[in-house]
């Protein structure tokens, strides 16, 4: 996600233009603010850097949280806790592993960003308020339509064992399952956001707080903890956990829409009251399996 928001926002493009000149004294045939070459290479090193940095502090934080300190309250029953470390590290060298290269495909996107190749804007007055809150619906409907078609796509037998296979290592996931693709699998599924603001007017602030909602949000259904909130609506935890247990159903990444109408929707189960306290359906993997 963070290798959409860099070289999308003022505030990205100040930050290239500072790393362009600081570099440039020390190495001035290679790095020059406006060239091509030099954009190339610093925004690579910024998706590259700020995607590792961006994964392991969320994840992070959800993992020492539900996983560690509140591991009594919502610590999940799907996975030994002495394998937790193993499946840990592993998902995290798969991810680390994988941002490098992910980086490259996705590159030409922030670089023709930067050079105003899209409809990113900075100027409220441009399209008024009533379009900016217009647009908050309009990104996560767009991106969710585009996401689910991708993702069911990901599962064809031509791709699933080639490119998506490896996000189902493990079939109950940790917050740290969220970002551990193969590359052309995470770059694919980053698409729908650049291709949103390349048809679409969308304010430059407001792009930057969505991909830290969708970066939230895609961890956080990694995490096996359902508040059950709206969950007949939204795609929630356990619609996901569902997703990677039986691998046919729930390919929607916000809403259940979709899934309904295409006929993939399974039904998730809450796993804690919005208080902590846990149901029933946390039970041992097995009877969750029959009741999902």
């Amino acid at each position: 996600i963070f290798l959409t928001v860099t070289g999308s926002t003022r505030s990205m493009d100040l930050a290239h233009n500072f790393i362009a000149d600081s570099l440039h004294p020390i190495f001035p045939s290679v790095i020059q603010r406006d060239a091509l070459s030099s954009q190339l290479l610093v925004y690579y090193c910024m998706l590259a850097g700020g995607g590792a940095f961006m994964y392991l502090s969320f994840a992070s934080l959800s993992f020492l949280f539900f996983f560690v300190w509140k591991r009594s309250t919502y610590y999940p029953n799907t996975i030994p806790r002495e394998k937790l470390a193993k499946q840990a590290r592993h998902e995290i060298s798969i991810a680390l592993s994988s941002i490098p290269f992910m980086a490259i495909p996705m590159l030409p996107f922030p670089v023709l960003a930067h050079r105003g190749y899209s409809k990113i804007y900075h100027n409220v007055s441009d399209y008024g308020w009533g379009y900016l809150f217009l647009s908050i619906p309009l990104f996560i409907g767009v991106t969710d339509f585009m996401i689910y078609f991708l993702h069911r796509g990901l599962h064809h037998p031509l791709l699933y064992r080639r490119l998506h296979k490896l996000h189902h290592t493990y079939r109950w996931t940790t917050p740290y399952s969220s970002h551990a693709f193969h590359p052309l699998d995470g770059f694919a599924q980053g698409i729908p956001y650049y291709l949103f603001v390349w048809i679409f007017p969308f304010h430059h602030v407001l792009w930057v707080c969505m991909f830290l909602c969708v970066n939230f949000w895609t961890i956080s259904i990694h995490d096996q903890v359902d508040f059950g909130i709206i969950n007949w609506a939204l795609n929630s935890t356990d619609h996901h956990t569902i997703h990677h247990v039986d691998f046919i159903y729930n390919y929607g990444q916000y809403y259940t829409l979709w899934d309904r109408l295409g006929g993939s929707y399974k039904p998730a189960h809450q796993t804690h009251t919005i208080t902590g306290s846990r149901l029933d359906s946390t039970a041992t993997p097995p009877e969750r399996k029959k009741r999902a």
